[in-house]
């Protein structure tokens, strides 16, 4: 059998990893525009977290963050993974959803527990608490470099008899009787037998291929690296419900922020090429949001700034399945902003599915039709991206 993947992010990657290490009998191409990791994958801050509102979501992030953590063993390199713990935050209005969700985390075997807000500042000091009703910390989460892992499964994959194509774009599907026959490139053609669409920002325009509608938007997601004399690396990523700021530490004493972009809601965006970037105003944003929060950090200096597209479903989950109509056409697409974290534990599970297996956690929740017959999922909190 031949097993053709479309991108070379963090899902692609993984997915051709857990393949050729299952079943190494099968022939797997993974096809990638442009280099491993380039686009999403390599520019996400690389939180790893727990906090969800559907219990298969918190299973798939547990799951993901135990590879993770064995991922020297897996693939033979360091995926930077840094368990530094996870203590996040929420005002009243979301108290109700924030205490059913770390129900469910500790249901799941997850250890977190509830933090007084009076606590807060022996555990990041200088945690200003004024509004938080609740909060939470997980000592199991961290962070991990995005870069290092997906270029980590890449190298595997292709050490177990992958072939990683780079540089080499798929232009076309050519289809017969409702599945996938051929694969097409600019400098060729391959005869497969299946073919998983892990595109990312393209998982659209390659669904076009196959005359599968997808319906994922295109969101602005922006980044802040920030320095202070205030090293935060010796503390747990903070995150806030309420306002949506984040602060991730970084092992070299930097630190990463973000979330301005949740403000009125993420702005949605054609292209890559209609990115705005990070802007004063969102600087500004930034630097008030810290002061709110960690006013202790408030004055740090910007060391540098990015923005990249995150993909999402309507209901902000991921879609992953085959479509009625393409029977060998497997979609892995809708990261959502959140897909990083969760990415090892969902390969996994479809690598087990490819190869007829059972797999280790039931993708059926994120089947592509769940828009149709009105399964989709449903954000606790409003906000898609925290879902």
């Amino acid at each position: 059998m031949r097993i053709a993947i479309i991108g070379g992010g963090i899902y692609g990657t993984a997915i051709a990893y857990f393949l050729e290490q299952m079943d190494s009998s099968h022939e797997v191409l993974l096809f990638e525009k442009d280099s491993i990791s380039g686009v999403s994958t390599g520019k996400s801050a690389g939180i790893v977290r727990h906090h969800y509102s559907d219990e298969i979501q918190i299973r798939f992030a547990k799951r993901g963050r135990e590879l993770l953590e064995r991922l020297p063993e897996l693939v033979g390199s360091d995926g930077g993974f840094y368990q530094n713990g996870y203590l996040i935050l929420a005002g009243e209005s979301n108290e109700d959803q924030f205490r059913k969700n770390v129900r469910m985390q500790k249901d799941v075997g997850l250890d977190v527990e509830f933090v007084d807000p009076d606590e807060l500042d022996s555990i990041v000091p200088g945690l200003d608490s004024d509004g938080v009703a609740v909060a939470a910390l997980e000592h199991e989460a961290g962070f991990a470099d995005p870069y290092l892992v997906a270029t980590g499964f890449a190298n595997q994959a292709r050490t177990l008899g992958a072939e990683i194509r780079t540089n080499e774009p798929v232009t076309d599907l050519e289809l017969a009787d409702g599945s996938v026959e051929t694969v097409e490139t600019a400098s060729d053609r391959y005869d497969v037998d299946v073919v998983v669409n892990a595109a990312g920002p393209w998982a659209d325009d390659v669904a076009e291929m196959a005359g599968v509608d997808l319906p994922l938007t295109m969101y602005e997601a922006k980044v802040v690296c920030l320095s202070s004399g205030n090293d935060l690396t010796d503390y747990p990523t903070v995150s806030d419900v309420d306002s949506g700021l984040y602060a991730k530490p970084e092992l070299n004493g930097d630190f990463l922020s973000g979330g301005m972009e949740r403000e009125g809601g993420h702005r949605s965006v054609d292209d890559r090429r209609s990115l705005g970037g990070v802007t004063n105003d969102d600087l500004e944003m930034v630097g008030q949001m810290l002061d709110d929060r960690l006013p202790r950090y408030a004055d740090a200096d910007v060391v540098d700034s990015w923005s990249e597209v995150i993909t999402a479903p309507p209901d902000w989950h991921q879609i992953i399945g085959t479509p009625p109509t393409v029977d060998n056409f497997y979609i892995v697409a809708g990261g959502s902003g959140h897909g990083f974290k969760e990415a090892p534990g969902f390969a996994e599970s479809i690598a087990e599915t490819i190869l007829g297996r059972k797999p280790t956690i039931s993708l059926d929740r994120y089947r592509p039709t769940r828009f149709e017959t009105g399964d989709a999922f449903s954000g606790g909190y409003g906000d898609g991206s925290r879902s």
